[in-house]
């Protein structure tokens, strides 16, 4: 059975079609077809190859939402249900993870602070990849629990919105 699930990351966003295989997935974005297998790790870790390219991504689950971390782009991934729509603008609540244990590159809000979706709010630094943790709506920072330099493990709440 086919599942929508929408991918966002900073401004874009793409609605993503998955159906489970024998061996694994077919993705359809568009036009384009992806074959693809995947085998979980520790930590969120996940072993990919995507027609026939290996890839390493970070996962980690917030409520309905999953925030994977990927050639050091973080998406936020949400299964839809087709017989709800989307209207208007979505409000930001609840908490921001890091997907991967990492380093703390940059803090780019304080408390009380506006933003809107896609606005990045925490910069990482996790496997040699910098990682952009990015607003999933407009919203108001209540409280940001990281500094620059701090060590962060996987699952770690870095800001917390309203």
């Amino acid at each position: 059975m086919a599942r929508t699930i929408h991918l966002q990351s900073g401004e874009v966003e793409r609605a993503v079609v998955v159906e489970e295989t024998g061996g694994g997935f077919v993705v359809r974005v568009g036009e384009h077809v992806f074959a693809i297998a995947a085998r979980g790790g520790e930590g969120g870790r996940l072993d990919l190859e995507v027609d026939g390219r290996r890839l390493r991504a970070y996962a980690v689950r917030q409520g309905a939402q999953t925030q994977v971390a990927l050639d050091g782009e973080t998406w936020r991934l949400e299964r839809t249900d087709p017989r709800r729509r989307r209207t208007g603008r979505a409000e930001a609540s609840g908490s921001l993870q890091a997907a991967m244990p990492g380093r703390v590159l940059d803090v780019l809000v304080a408390p009380g602070a506006a933003v809107t979706r896609g606005d990045t709010l925490v910069l990482l630094e996790a496997m040699k990849m910098e990682l952009r943790i990015q607003a999933p709506a407009d919203g108001q920072v209540a409280r940001v629990l990281v500094t620059p330099g701090a060590v962060v493990e996987r699952g770690q709440v870095l800001v917390e919105l309203e």
